[in-house]
């Protein structure tokens, strides 16, 4: 298993993956475009988790300045997935580890993440790898 920070060549297969977790569709030159516009912003990144050549997993993360926080950066996690049928073989620990590096390098002092309250299994694996149910999160759609 590899964890890389993605390649335009891999979008077609991240595509795929996003079908387990969103019924958003998104043409590839659309995503292609986007993710040229985020290699230009060091505080995003994508990564993949490759086994062989086929992506099995993937997360964003951005990091953001805080006012509040005297400066300092928090995370934001997005778009978190494995395969299903690879789940519980430490594929999103391996992610998990390499964001937590991300955080750590970008002086994060913390990190955030929405999951729909459906998705139990999701709760269970991010408070494994250290988050926890102190806040209640809230989403608003737009489109």
């Amino acid at each position: 298993m590899v964890i890389e920070k993605i390649k335009i060549d891999d979008i077609p297969d991240l595509l795929q993956l996003y079908t387990e977790l969103t019924p958003y569709k998104i043409p590839i030159e659309d995503s292609i475009r986007i993710y040229e516009e985020i290699l230009r912003d060091n505080q995003y990144l994508i990564l993949v988790a490759k086994d062989v050549d086929k992506i099995v997993g993937s997360i964003l993360a951005v990091s953001c300045k805080c006012l509040s926080c005297g400066g300092d950066n928090f995370l934001v996690l997005e778009d978190v997935i494995v395969k299903e049928e690879l789940r519980g073989k430490g594929i999103g620990k391996m992610l998990m580890k390499k964001i937590d590096e991300f955080a750590v390098a970008n002086h994060c002092l913390y990190a955030i993440v929405v999951s729909s309250a459906h998705r139990k299994g999701a709760h269970k694996f991010y408070e494994s790898v250290g988050f926890t149910d102190e806040v209640i999160g809230f989403r608003k759609f737009y489109t």
